[in-house]
């Protein structure tokens, strides 16, 4: 029998930079403390530390892309990276509100 997935949710109101992400992430069951902050951590967290499946799911994406600008669109490709993993069970979704997806391809 699979385990229950993993949810991670994280508020893009809240998410206004790269300091922020990672301070959301550092908040997140799994991750350990001595975890940097810098890509290649976040992918090795996402893909090999974080329990298995684990969905992330960031709401409100369209406040952290305006506020972020390029850094944005640099954590979501670390994010599709390792969605596209073989065998990392990651799944990465974003909103533009609390609940359903969204109209612009993050």
């Amino acid at each position: 029998m699979e385990a229950p997935a993993h949810l991670v949710r994280i508020d893009g109101r809240t998410i206004l930079s790269r300091a922020d992400f990672y301070a959301a992430v550092d908040k997140v069951e799994g991750t350990p403390d001595w975890i940097g902050h810098n890509l290649d951590a976040l992918f090795d967290v996402l893909v090999a530390i974080w329990p298995k499946p684990t969905t992330l799911e960031w709401t409100y994406a369209t406040a952290s892309a305006t506020a972020m600008g390029a850094d944005f669109d640099i954590l979501t490709g670390v994010l599709r990276d390792a969605e596209n993993e073989p065998r990392s069970r990651f799944t990465f979704r974003a909103f533009d509100g609390e609940a359903g997806p969204a109209d612009k391809d993050f």
